[in-house]
Protein backbone atom coordinates (compact mmCIF):
# COMPACT_ATOMS: atom_id res chain seq x y z
CA UNK A 1 0.00 0.00 0.00
CA UNK A 2 1.57 3.27 -1.13
CA UNK A 3 0.77 6.86 -0.32
CA UNK A 4 -1.07 8.67 -3.08
CA UNK A 5 1.14 11.00 -5.12
CA UNK A 6 0.85 14.76 -4.85
CA UNK A 7 -1.28 14.94 -7.99
CA UNK A 8 -4.09 12.80 -6.61
CA UNK A 9 -3.92 14.52 -3.26
CA UNK A 10 -4.08 17.86 -5.02
CA UNK A 11 -7.11 16.83 -7.03
CA UNK A 12 -9.00 15.82 -3.91
CA UNK A 13 -7.95 19.05 -2.22
CA UNK A 14 -9.35 20.92 -5.21
CA UNK A 15 -12.62 19.06 -4.74
CA UNK A 16 -12.82 20.12 -1.10
CA UNK A 17 -12.11 23.74 -2.00
CA UNK A 18 -14.67 23.70 -4.79
CA UNK A 19 -17.34 22.30 -2.50
CA UNK A 20 -16.52 24.87 0.18
CA UNK A 21 -16.62 27.76 -2.29
CA UNK A 22 -19.87 26.53 -3.79
CA UNK A 23 -21.53 26.19 -0.40
CA UNK A 24 -20.29 29.61 0.75
CA UNK A 25 -21.47 31.30 -2.42
CA UNK A 26 -24.97 29.89 -2.08
CA UNK A 27 -25.62 30.44 1.60
CA UNK A 28 -28.45 32.87 0.91
CA UNK A 29 -29.92 31.33 -2.23
CA UNK A 30 -32.66 28.81 -2.72
CA UNK A 31 -31.34 25.43 -3.82
CA UNK A 32 -33.13 23.04 -6.10
CA UNK A 33 -34.19 19.66 -4.71
CA UNK A 34 -31.21 17.74 -6.02
CA UNK A 35 -28.68 20.21 -4.69
CA UNK A 36 -30.39 20.33 -1.30
CA UNK A 37 -30.20 16.56 -1.19
CA UNK A 38 -26.51 16.56 -2.01
CA UNK A 39 -25.82 19.31 0.52
CA UNK A 40 -27.58 17.38 3.28
CA UNK A 41 -25.55 14.34 2.33
CA UNK A 42 -22.37 16.39 2.44
CA UNK A 43 -23.09 17.12 6.09
CA UNK A 44 -23.52 13.40 6.71
CA UNK A 45 -20.13 12.61 5.18
CA UNK A 46 -18.32 15.07 7.40
CA UNK A 47 -19.91 14.35 10.74
CA UNK A 48 -21.96 11.19 10.98
CA UNK A 49 -21.02 7.56 11.42
CA UNK A 50 -24.06 5.85 9.93
CA UNK A 51 -24.12 2.17 9.11
CA UNK A 52 -25.18 1.45 5.55
CA UNK A 53 -23.95 4.85 4.36
CA UNK A 54 -20.53 5.82 2.98
CA UNK A 55 -19.09 8.86 1.21
CA UNK A 56 -17.42 8.94 -2.21
CA UNK A 57 -15.24 11.84 -3.34
CA UNK A 58 -14.26 11.82 -7.01
CA UNK A 59 -12.11 14.08 -9.18
CA UNK A 60 -11.73 13.53 -12.93
CA UNK A 61 -9.31 15.84 -14.76
CA UNK A 62 -6.93 15.56 -17.72
CA UNK A 63 -7.03 11.78 -17.86
CA UNK A 64 -6.53 11.38 -14.13
CA UNK A 65 -9.09 9.93 -11.74
CA UNK A 66 -8.74 10.34 -7.97
CA UNK A 67 -11.16 8.48 -5.72
CA UNK A 68 -11.61 8.66 -1.97
CA UNK A 69 -14.13 6.45 -0.20
CA UNK A 70 -14.89 6.73 3.51
CA UNK A 71 -17.04 4.04 5.09
CA UNK A 72 -17.96 2.66 8.50
CA UNK A 73 -16.12 -0.64 8.85
CA UNK A 74 -19.42 -2.42 9.46
CA UNK A 75 -20.49 -1.76 5.86
CA UNK A 76 -17.55 -3.70 4.49
CA UNK A 77 -16.71 -6.11 7.27
CA UNK A 78 -19.79 -6.72 9.40
CA UNK A 79 -18.09 -5.53 12.59
CA UNK A 80 -16.07 -2.55 13.79
CA UNK A 81 -14.14 -3.76 16.84
CA UNK A 82 -10.41 -4.28 16.53
CA UNK A 83 -9.63 -7.83 15.40
CA UNK A 84 -8.56 -10.08 18.26
CA UNK A 85 -9.71 -13.60 17.42
CA UNK A 86 -8.21 -15.67 14.63
CA UNK A 87 -11.53 -15.48 12.79
CA UNK A 88 -11.65 -11.68 13.01
CA UNK A 89 -8.08 -11.37 11.79
CA UNK A 90 -8.77 -13.67 8.86
CA UNK A 91 -11.80 -11.60 7.87
CA UNK A 92 -9.82 -8.35 8.01
CA UNK A 93 -7.04 -9.87 5.89
CA UNK A 94 -9.62 -11.05 3.37
CA UNK A 95 -11.17 -7.58 3.23
CA UNK A 96 -7.79 -5.95 2.62
CA UNK A 97 -7.19 -8.32 -0.27
CA UNK A 98 -10.62 -7.54 -1.71
CA UNK A 99 -10.11 -3.78 -1.47
CA UNK A 100 -6.69 -3.96 -3.09
CA UNK A 101 -8.51 -5.27 -6.17
CA UNK A 102 -10.13 -2.05 -7.33
CA UNK A 103 -12.61 -3.98 -9.50
CA UNK A 104 -14.40 -4.81 -6.25
CA UNK A 105 -14.99 -1.10 -5.66
CA UNK A 106 -15.30 0.78 -8.96
CA UNK A 107 -15.15 0.16 -12.69
CA UNK A 108 -14.06 2.64 -15.37
CA UNK A 109 -14.76 2.27 -19.12
CA UNK A 110 -12.40 -0.23 -20.74
CA UNK A 111 -12.04 2.09 -23.75
CA UNK A 112 -10.50 4.76 -21.51
CA UNK A 113 -7.46 2.56 -20.88
CA UNK A 114 -7.22 3.42 -17.19
CA UNK A 115 -4.38 2.04 -15.08
CA UNK A 116 -4.34 2.06 -11.29
CA UNK A 117 -1.08 3.77 -10.37
CA UNK A 118 -1.47 4.15 -6.62
CA UNK A 119 -3.76 3.01 -3.84
CA UNK A 120 -3.96 3.32 -0.09
CA UNK A 121 -6.12 1.54 2.50
CA UNK A 122 -6.40 3.06 5.94
CA UNK A 123 -8.24 1.95 9.08
CA UNK A 124 -7.56 1.37 12.78
CA UNK A 125 -8.54 -2.25 12.08
CA UNK A 126 -5.79 -2.62 9.49
CA UNK A 127 -3.27 -0.95 11.78
CA UNK A 128 -4.25 -3.25 14.64
CA UNK A 129 -3.80 -6.28 12.42
CA UNK A 130 -0.35 -5.13 11.32
CA UNK A 131 0.62 -4.58 14.95
CA UNK A 132 -0.72 -7.99 15.97
CA UNK A 133 1.25 -9.65 13.19
CA UNK A 134 4.46 -7.91 14.26
CA UNK A 135 3.98 -9.08 17.84
CA UNK A 136 2.86 -12.60 17.03
CA UNK A 137 6.15 -14.16 18.14
CA UNK A 138 6.35 -12.29 21.45
CA UNK A 139 4.85 -13.36 24.77
CA UNK A 140 2.71 -10.69 26.47
CA UNK A 141 2.18 -10.45 30.23
CA UNK A 142 -0.78 -8.08 30.21
CA UNK A 143 -3.66 -10.45 29.51
CA UNK A 144 -5.93 -8.79 32.06
CA UNK A 145 -5.39 -5.35 30.53
CA UNK A 146 -5.99 -6.77 27.08
CA UNK A 147 -9.31 -8.26 28.21
CA UNK A 148 -10.53 -4.81 29.28
CA UNK A 149 -9.29 -3.31 26.02
CA UNK A 150 -11.14 -5.96 24.00
CA UNK A 151 -14.36 -5.22 25.86
CA UNK A 152 -14.00 -1.52 25.05
CA UNK A 153 -13.26 -2.30 21.40
CA UNK A 154 -16.54 -4.19 21.07
CA UNK A 155 -18.35 -0.84 21.29
CA UNK A 156 -15.92 1.16 19.14
CA UNK A 157 -16.88 2.87 15.89
CA UNK A 158 -14.11 2.46 13.33
CA UNK A 159 -14.00 3.57 9.73
CA UNK A 160 -12.18 2.50 6.59
CA UNK A 161 -10.73 4.90 4.04
CA UNK A 162 -9.82 3.94 0.49
CA UNK A 163 -7.80 6.04 -1.95
CA UNK A 164 -7.26 5.15 -5.60
CA UNK A 165 -5.49 7.07 -8.36
CA UNK A 166 -5.80 6.16 -12.04
CA UNK A 167 -4.09 7.39 -15.18
CA UNK A 168 -6.25 6.98 -18.29
CA UNK A 169 -4.68 6.84 -21.76
CA UNK A 170 -7.86 7.80 -23.62
CA UNK A 171 -9.42 10.63 -21.67
CA UNK A 172 -12.06 11.12 -24.37
CA UNK A 173 -13.59 7.76 -23.47
CA UNK A 174 -13.59 8.53 -19.76
CA UNK A 175 -17.28 9.36 -19.47
CA UNK A 176 -18.58 7.39 -16.50
CA UNK A 177 -17.75 5.36 -13.42
CA UNK A 178 -19.66 2.37 -12.12
CA UNK A 179 -19.61 1.57 -8.41
CA UNK A 180 -19.23 -2.19 -7.98
CA UNK A 181 -18.94 -1.88 -4.20
CA UNK A 182 -22.67 -2.52 -3.77
CA UNK A 183 -22.36 -5.96 -5.37
CA UNK A 184 -19.40 -7.02 -3.27
CA UNK A 185 -20.50 -5.43 0.01
CA UNK A 186 -24.32 -5.42 0.19
CA UNK A 187 -24.30 -3.94 3.69
CA UNK A 188 -23.44 -0.68 1.94
CA UNK A 189 -26.84 0.75 1.01
CA UNK A 190 -25.93 4.17 -0.35
CA UNK A 191 -22.98 6.37 -1.19
CA UNK A 192 -23.07 10.13 -0.74
CA UNK A 193 -21.31 11.56 -3.79
CA UNK A 194 -19.20 14.68 -4.20
CA UNK A 195 -17.40 15.03 -7.51
CA UNK A 196 -15.58 17.44 -9.77
CA UNK A 197 -15.63 16.14 -13.35
CA UNK A 198 -15.61 17.61 -16.87
CA UNK A 199 -19.32 18.33 -16.28
CA UNK A 200 -18.45 20.51 -13.30
CA UNK A 201 -19.38 19.90 -9.70
CA UNK A 202 -21.68 16.93 -9.15
CA UNK A 203 -23.34 15.56 -6.07
CA UNK A 204 -26.07 13.17 -5.09
CA UNK A 205 -26.67 9.66 -3.91
CA UNK A 206 -25.64 6.33 -5.41
CA UNK A 207 -27.32 3.02 -4.62
CA UNK A 208 -27.27 -0.56 -5.88
CA UNK A 209 -30.13 0.40 -8.21
CA UNK A 210 -28.32 3.56 -9.36
CA UNK A 211 -24.58 2.80 -9.26
CA UNK A 212 -23.32 4.81 -12.25
CA UNK A 213 -21.87 8.33 -12.31
CA UNK A 214 -21.95 9.91 -15.78
CA UNK A 215 -19.54 12.77 -16.49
Amino acid sequence: MRTLPLLAGGLLTALSLAVHAHDHGHDHHKHDHNHDHAEHQHGDTLGAHQHGVASLNLVVADGHVAIELHSPADNLLGFEHLPSSAEDKARVRQLMTQLQDVANVVQLPAAAGCTLVDSELSSPLFAALDKADSQAQHKHDHDHDHDHKAADDEHAHNDIELHYHFNCANAGSLDQLRVTLFEQFPRTERLLLQAVTPKGQQGGELTAANPVIVF
